[in-house]
């Protein structure tokens, strides 16, 4: 035991001995080299805009010239033929190769070596989205993404002068959002019919990427004071409902629109029962109302149904009737020609485009005349109560209740928020 202690004693000296002596005589450099290699950042790499990694990467900025293909673009890197041909071949379920257009903006990721090997190419589809071929792991990845956003709620308020659009320009905002509270409120306001002392407020998202502007999100919830009524419209999104409601949870959205345009046309004669007849010269029943509107301007079906009648009618001109249900069916007069596809039996949604305003039949000028039935009995479009779409269920009402307060306390106090996300991966080969 002894024997083997000793030599076991002596074996260990002998080779600290040797570990001594190899370390005395490294060289100097390699001492140097053995310092310089800590990277004290190595544990937060370096990402661009576009979550791609940058460190001892050389990024290289193009933009597609014309004519220039994804075949062009990945030669100019000494890709091979057959290489590129794998390429698309695997990217396109991912790239629409007839998007690619003069302008856009793709980026090169190579390394810093001689080698210059190309890790990723990025090509970007509009200022938030973008396609990235990354050639990092054992084989190709494909995927597509979009930029983070930073979306700022913010308050607005105004009270009309002209219209709508006009009142939120002059202040600087954008007309998006005036075209959003339109769409929400349409059920509920004429917007052909907006007064001076009119007067709005709203609460709604702005998006930016970095500390560019690039559009409006959701609108949270708004309020509109119109003819002596208030309007108001809540967000609400909770165990499958998402959508716009009253304070009491109604659906703001109705089963029919107000009016058959997206945008204000001028009503050029209303619903009467007594109107006189500017060509017959007799006074007659005008059981529609009708609206001046430029040759050619979109008419919309006001409200999902099924098209029983698209054709020439005499002094109607062309018109399409819509059947919407057992209770309310419409009809669009004068119409200079129906839209592709519109024809008898056909099935139409709320807010498609059916015909175009024109003067055919007994008409004295371009103008649509739109008639609403309810129980085949005409009633004005324009005053009568149109049936919501959909309400908050009782069983969320407690739920909403709180969404509605949270939304009004942060519209009086003008509360903005900020809220940032990253990098979202949408789709990958």
């Amino acid at each position: 035991m002894r024997t083997s202690f000793f030599w076991g004693v002596l074996l260990i000296f002998f080779m600290w001995g040797c570990i001594s002596d190899t370390e005395d005589n490294a060289p100097e450099q390699q001492q140097e080299s053995v310092s310089t290699t800590v990277d004290t950042t190595a544990s937060t790499p370096t990402f661009d805009k576009f979550g791609i990694p940058t460190d001892s990467v050389e990024v290289q900025d193009y933009i597609v010239k014309r004519n220039e293909s994804l075949y062009l673009i990945l030669d100019k890197f000494d890709f091979s033929p057959q290489e590129i041909y794998s390429i698309t071949q695997e990217a396109g379920d991912i790239i629409d190769f007839n998007q690619i257009k003069p302008g856009q903006k793709y980026r090169a990721y190579l390394s810093a070596d001689s080698t210059k090997d190309v890790s990723h190419i990025l090509l970007q589809n509009n200022p938030l989205e973008y396609v990235v071929l990354d050639w990092q792991q054992d084989s190709l990845q494909i995927y597509k993404a979009a930029r983070p956003l930073t979306s700022k709620t913010v308050a607005a308020s105004g009270k009309i002068e002209n219209s709508l659009y006009q009142t939120i320009s002059s202040q600087g905002g954008s007309r998006l959002l005036a075209n959003r509270m339109a769409n929400i409120f349409a059920w509920q306001i004429n917007f052909f019919g907006l007064r001076p002392g009119d007067s709005f407020k709203v609460l709604y998202e702005k998006h930016f990427i970095g500390d560019n502007y690039y559009g409006i999100g959701d609108v949270k919830v708004a309020k509109f004071a119109h003819r002596g009524e208030t309007y108001r419209a809540y967000k609400f999104e909770h165990e499958g409902i998402d959508g716009y409601f009253t304070e009491d949870g109604e659906g703001v959205q109705k089963a029919l629109l107000q009016a058959p345009f997206k945008f204000s046309q001028r009503v050029s004669s209303n619903f009467s029962r007594s109107r006189y007849h500017p060509i017959l010269k007799k006074r007659v029943p005008h059981t529609g109302v009708d609206y001046a509107a430029p040759p050619g301007t979109p008419i919309l079906a006001v409200g999902d149904g099924t098209v029983t009648e698209a054709r020439y009618r005499g002094a109607n001109g062309n018109i399409v009737k819509i059947t919407h249900n057992a209770t309310y069916r419409t009809a669009y007069l004068h119409l200079r020609r129906f839209a592709r596809g519109i024809r008898p039996g056909v099935k139409v949604e709320q807010g498609e485009v059916i015909g175009y305003v024109g003067s055919t039949g007994r008409a004295t000028g371009p103008h649509l005349h739109y008639s609403l039935y309810k129980n085949d009995r005409p009633v004005n479009s324009r005053t009568v109560d149109l049936p919501s779409s959909e309400a908050v269920p009782d069983s969320l009402m407690d739920v909403f209740a709180e969404v509605r307060d949270s939304l009004d306390r942060r519209l009086e106090a003008n509360i903005d928020t900020t809220q940032e996300s990253g990098p979202v991966i949408t789709q990958v080969k």
